[in-house]
């Protein structure tokens, strides 16, 4: 364990496939030590795969933002304060409160309910396909197929009418992308949040066949309502649901060309990331 700060957060990496140098050197020669975060706090860091699983699944950690010390990053702070503050979602509950808010939406996430979008998703999917193919090249891969695909999906998901995909789609593409100032984010998450607000009150009027009218009529029938959880439900399936997987959309596709081509590698020893040319 190493008391002294020995690195500042985040660490820049150059290879999507392999941990930067740095990182590297926590994991081996100080695996928990002290660190700076953007926002000029000091926070503990665990750099091995072990230690990380031995502290989620202990207690006396906790995953509540609220809390003195917790370690914000910067941007997601000025997030949420630009939004009016978030209140406690899903990922930000501990024990017994995480156990019930999770066992809510679990069953909106079983084979047979995936089984049953995969039509639409697949429509989604080959629609952005046929158009990267027919448009002029090289094509950007992200903008076109990573980003819109998520969100469009979230849109299925959570009942949002045709009509209203492109807001949805533009304002949480432009959310998570991470060259957006943290004021314009502050602000995109306030429009989403009204957005959703408005979304939420319309399935309470008239349920359909989505998530969001599903959790209202449980609602309903527990005897309970909340219309400000379902509305931060929505944004947290939102976030959740579409970085993971525009990132691993991308990531999937690079590591897929990189095994078929000529003379790929990584090296993180030099921090240096290169392929050939296909083969």
């Amino acid at each position: 364990m190493v008391d002294q700060i020995v690195e500042t957060l985040p660490i820049s990496r150059s290879c999507p496939y392999a941990p930067p140098a740095e990182h590297v050197r926590l994991r081996e020669e100080a695996p928990v030590s002290r660190v700076r975060l953007p926002n000029g706090s000091i926070a503990w860091a665990l750099a091995r795969h072990e230690d990380v699983r031995t502290m989620l699944s202990d207690p006396r950690f906790s995953s509540d933002r609220r809390k003195p010390g917790f370690p914000v990053l910067g941007s997601s702070r000025q997030a949420g304060d630009a939004a009016g503050g978030l209140p406690l979602s899903l990922v930000g509950m501990d024990g017994p409160e995480h156990r019930s808010a999770r066992r809510s939406v679990v069953g909106e996430f079983t084979v047979k309910r995936m089984a049953a979008l995969r039509p639409r998703i697949q429509q989604i999917v080959d629609e952005h396909i046929d158009a990267m193919l027919a448009g002029p090249r090289p094509v950007d891969l992200v903008q076109a197929l990573s980003l819109p695909v998520p969100s469009l999906v979230t849109c299925e998901l959570l009942g949002v009418p045709y009509s209203d995909h492109d807001f949805f789609q533009g304002r949480s593409s432009r959310l998570l992308r991470r060259t957006t100032p943290p004021q314009e984010r502050g602000r995109i998450v306030v429009e989403l949040l009204s957005f959703l607000d408005d979304l939420v009150a319309r399935k309470e009027a008239e349920p359909t066949d989505d998530l969001i009218s599903r959790q209202v009529r449980k609602q309903r029938d527990t005897g309970t309502t909340d219309h400000k959880a379902l509305v931060h439900l929505g944004l947290l399936l939102l976030i959740a649901g579409h970085d993971t997987t525009a990132n691993m959309i991308s990531l999937g596709t690079i590591a897929s060309w990189a095994r078929t081509s000529r003379g790929s590698s990584c090296r993180s020893s030099s921090t240096r990331c290169s392929a050939g040319s296909p083969g």
